[in-house]
Formats: structure tokens, C-alpha cells, sequence
């Protein structure tokens, strides 16, 4: 996948890149794929093993689907949120929301980082090149139901981005 543009969601703090394969910008796509209600019942039917496991308490798809569109509205934001707040207040910044992925640097100045849905337990991943304390560019996202990345093909993906 190659970028084809970059888009300001927060000026000065928060931007997204676009793909070639992709209609909308990262942050817009994922918020609107994890709002969409088609889109989360086809997610958890094809991924319905991973939800039956026993660490997700035997939750329904229903069930799964409604607290995906629940968690994404409050994650939403809650980014748009610090990254706007961040600009000025140095106690709370997108750092306090990213944190790395693994071994994730790039280079000495730039880091790969995850940031995690507000609710207990959730499974919504955004990621980002942390840039600076309040500067990151939304690289991807994911609905992550297993303990690591390297077992679905949808979570492979976004660590090569």
C-alpha cells in the first residue's frame, strides 16, 4: 500500500494518511467501519472463534456490536478530545493515549504506537507514528480479539504499515 495523502483531523497534533486502496483517510475509516453496524455483524462472523474464546465471557454478536459502536464513540472522543487539549496542556497529550507497539521505532525520532478503546477489556486499536508528545499520524486500526497480532491476517497487515 502506497500513501497518498494526509489528512488533519486535529491541526497540529493529530493527522491520518490515506492508501491507494482506500477511499477515506485511517481515522475516518476506522471510526466509520466501527459504527457500521453490516460491517461489525460480517467482522464477528468471521471471526466468531476468536469471540467465543473465554477471555470475551461468551459474548453474542449482538453483543459484540454494540459494544464496538459504543467504544468507538467514546475512543473518537476521547482522541479528538487530547489531541486538541494537548495542544496547550502538557499534563494530558496523545502520548498519555499511545503507548509503543513492542519494538516499534522507526528511527531515534519517530515510534510506532498503539492506543486502546476507552472500555475494559476493548479490543479497538488505533496506531500511529508518535512524532512528537502531541503530534501522531494515524497509520491504521484494528479490532483486536486475540492476545497477539500475529495471528490474524487483518492484525499482520497493520503491523507492516
Amino acid at each position: 500500500m502506497k500513501i497518498i495523502n494526509t489528512f488533519a483531523i486535529v491541526k497540529e497534533s493529530l493527522y491520518s494518511v490515506q492508501y491507494d486502496t482506500e477511499v477515506l483517510n485511517e481515522f475516518a475509516k476506522c471510526f466509520e467501519l466501527w459504527n457500521d453496524p453490516i460491517y461489525l455483524r460480517e467482522f464477528f462472523e468471521q471471526h466468531k472463534e476468536d469471540l467465543d474464546n473465554e477471555f470475551w465471557n461468551g459474548l453474542s454478536i449482538e453483543e459484540a456490536i454494540k459494544k464496538t459502536k459504543e467504544d468507538a464513540r467514546l475512543f473518537e472522543e476521547e482522541l479528538l478530545y487530547i489531541a486538541e487539549s494537548g495542544k496547550t496542556e502538557r499534563l494530558e497529550t496523545l502520548s498519555t493515549l499511545f503507548e509503543p507497539l513492542s519494538k516499534g521505532v522507526i528511527n531515534e525520532n519517530l515510534e510506532k504506537d498503539k492506543a486502546k478503546g476507552m472500555k475494559r477489556h476493548s479490543w479497538l486499536r488505533v496506531y500511529a507514528i508518535r512524532i512528537e508528545a502531541n503530534l501522531f499520524v494515524v497509520s491504521g486500526g484494528a479490532i483486536k480479539l486475540t492476545p497477539t497480532m500475529n495471528e490474524r491476517n487483518h492484525l499482520i497487515l497493520e503491523l507492516s504499515n
